[in-house]
């Protein structure tokens, strides 16, 4: 995937001896292609939290976990490259947090909590990062061939825009 040049942020984490930069190709490379647009919006979500909660030092991975409103595997595969919060155990999904439910009649929530010790980061996507488009297309109960490219082609570029902005621009945050 091509990333603006110039404008993708690594996430250094505290891996279990010493630090590791994780960038979003990383995240990319490790997912796949069917959820870019997720884990760049997650990737993001971590940049964000991690910034608010450990502003001085790479937060450590062992002292990570995670509640996620989203149950997809482009949310999943991106926590999980970073934190490895999936493999550790710390890691769940909670389809009822009541923050940005984002698509009538679908139980799903756009909204994340970022646990780094004692310290939680609540995160919720912000309407009008993912456009309409996008959700009639991923809710479509039978999508033909060509809704599925223009559904890959929308995700990517979703993840480009996503990943060229601030994050403070996709979510609202508020950390306890």
């Amino acid at each position: 995937m091509n990333t603006p040049a110039g404008k993708e942020s690594a996430i250094t984490i505290m891996a279990e001896e010493e630090p590791v930069e994780i960038g979003f190709p990383m995240v990319a490379a490790y997912h796949g292609q069917s959820a870019l647009a997720m884990a760049a919006i997650v990737f993001q979500a971590q940049r964000a939290a991690f910034a608010v909660l450990s502003p001085e030092k790479p937060p450590a991975r062992r002292d990570i976990s995670i509640v996620s409103g989203h149950p997809g595997p482009g949310v999943r595969d991106a926590f999980e490259v970073i934190t490895r919060a999936v493999t550790r155990g710390a890691y769940s999904v909670d389809r009822t947090l009541p923050e940005a439910r984002l698509v009538p009649g679908h139980d799903i929530s756009y909204s994340f909590r970022i646990t780094l010790g004692e310290r939680t980061a609540e995160m919720a996507l912000l309407p009008g990062v993912l456009p309409e488009r996008f959700f009639e297309l991923v809710f479509a109960k039978n999508r033909s061939t060509a809704q599925e490219r223009e559904l890959s082609a929308l995700k990517r570029s979703i993840a480009e825009d996503v990943l060229a902005k601030e994050p403070g621009a996709l979510f609202t945050m508020r950390a306890s």
